[in-house]
């Protein structure tokens, strides 16, 4: 009986560790619902480093030549080649576990709209950290990545391509602040004025969202 109740008591506990298991997987993934931890996790420290690296565009364009404005300018790189590798592991993640869909009370266009803005939004993810990239290598100054490692020059040094490609580079920098912006406020009247889960679902330690 005692090996009997210790072989109840070991399937027991052995189902509880699946439990948890499938719970922290559950939670990791994405589900209909919501967005999972990974997700969540890729989405605000992409909009972080967004915030860090316009922020480090305004101040070292502030500064003359000098050995802190190329500190600055090193660490911009920096934080645009780990926004370019958080991009490409989003799009990987939102391949192997797919996001939530969108609520189904939404119109036809304004669920076009926002897979539009989605759509925009990781293009400029994508094209923007490249386009630094070679504007740097046309400028023949290296992309020394936190100081660990040097990226291949692509291109070799050239001034007609350094300017058409600074100018890309501005011009896609004011394209990702006019896409933020709707991005947060789409985000905003969903939660406030639409009342969905369109806001919730992508916050950490919330729960359902409304209307679900």
């Amino acid at each position: 009986m005692g090996c009997e109740g210790g072989g109840v008591t070991g399937v027991a506990g052995l189902g509880s560790d699946w439990g948890r298991t499938g719970i922290v997987r559950m939670q990791l993934m994405n589900s209909a619902e919501r967005y999972g931890v990974v997700a969540q996790t890729l989405h605000w420290v992409t909009l972080a480093l967004f915030v860090a690296i316009f922020a480090l565009a305004w101040i070292q364009d502030g500064l003359p030549l000098s050995p802190e404005k190329i500190r600055l300018i090193n660490l911009h790189k920096s934080v645009g080649v780990t926004i370019l590798v958080l991009a490409v592991l989003r799009l990987a993640w939102r391949w192997f576990s797919p996001p939530p869909g969108l609520p189904p009370g939404m119109a036809d266009w304004e669920r076009r709209l926002a897979h539009a803005s989605h759509v925009a939004l990781y293009v400029v993810l994508l094209a923007q950290p490249v386009i630094g990239i070679l504007h740097s290598a046309a400028a023949n100054f290296p992309v020394v990545v936190f100081g660990l490692f040097t990226l291949p020059a692509l291109i070799g040094p050239s001034q007609e391509v350094k300017e058409v490609l600074e100018n890309a580079h501005h011009l896609l920098a004011r394209l990702i602040l006019a896409l933020v912006v709707i991005h947060v406020l789409a985000a905003l009247r969903h939660h406030f004025i639409v009342k969905d889960s369109v806001l919730t679902r992508m916050l950490p330690l919330m729960g359902k969202g409304r209307g679900e």
